[in-house]
């Protein structure tokens, strides 16, 4: 299983794909800093402070974020090194899959973590730039004040990290179904944006709503951010954790029934 694991790390690294989501999720994360810090100053008016979040992590992760899940998935399938891994069993394959990917995540997420704790280290004030905040990572850099827990911030950032791994693992069961980079791109990035439209749909029905709740996809700004309750982070890592390990499961039964050719 180690082996395989570091394979497929391997390959991943040297996919010029997964390399070009990189670069351009940190080239994104420091456009989307220095912008916002623009607008703080004013330097920008504060009225196009919304298409500055079309550069924060609620639209990048979920475009390149999905992008790495149909590369790292689909490319097995693709270029056939599917057959030479599947001796370690389809079972061990999918958790190789869902490793890798989290790896690769907490690779793309750094940039926006970094930035906001270099805005918070710095003590630069970003008052004014509300209207860039889209997630907790620019959140915390406007709420954390003198005296708030760095245990809680540091919390803040780790149930971040997992709320998106959550999130976007429902692209894998998708990637090993469909088998095409470009498809699941094109479905990670339109159901992320999606995503609020179906929070708003499910507030209006009770069941919906419980059910919403139960997913990853219910936690944002207020339940992630440093001035959130500690127990809905907690519980929004825990949510994750679990609808990821759905995910895994029905990505194994889908790939039990797919024929390897």
């Amino acid at each position: 299983m180690k082996q395989l694991v570091q394979s497929t790390l391997y390959r991943v690294v040297k996919s010029t794909g997964i390399r070009v989501a990189v670069i351009l999720t940190y080239f994104a994360a420091i456009l989307y800093y220095v912008t916002a810090n623009m607008v703080a100053k004013g330097d920008i008016a504060a009225e196009q402070a919304g298409s500055i979040t079309g550069l924060g992590d609620a639209m990048i992760l979920w475009l390149f974020g999905s992008l790495v899940i149909g590369i790292l998935v689909g490319s097995d399938f693709e270029n056939k090194t599917i057959h030479g891994a599947i001796g370690y069993g389809r079972k061990k394959i999918v958790i190789n899959f869902i490793t890798v990917f989290a790896v690769l995540m907490i690779i793309l997420i750094l940039p926006y973590t970094i930035g906001s704790l270099a805005l918070l280290i710095s003590g630069t004030d970003m008052t004014g730039a509300e209207g860039t905040v889209i997630s907790a990572y620019m959140g915390n850099v406007l709420q954390f004040k003198d005296g708030d827990s760095i245990a809680k911030l540091m919390l803040s950032y780790v149930a971040s990290a997992v709320v998106y791994i959550g999130q976007l693992s429902i692209c894998i069961p998708v990637a090993i179904k469909v088998k095409k980079t470009v498809v699941v791109t094109a479905f990670g990035f339109f159901f992320g944006m999606m995503t609020a439209l179906i929070s708003t749909l499910a507030s209006k029905v009770e069941i919906l709503d419980n059910i919403y709740q139960l997913t990853p996809y219910h936690y944002g700004v207020s339940k992630l951010g440093v001035q959130a309750e500690t127990s809905d982070m907690c519980m929004g890592i825990i949510v994750s954790i679990l609808f990821t390990a759905i995910c895994g499961v029905i990505a194994w039964l889908t790939f039990r029934k797919a024929d390897i050719k």
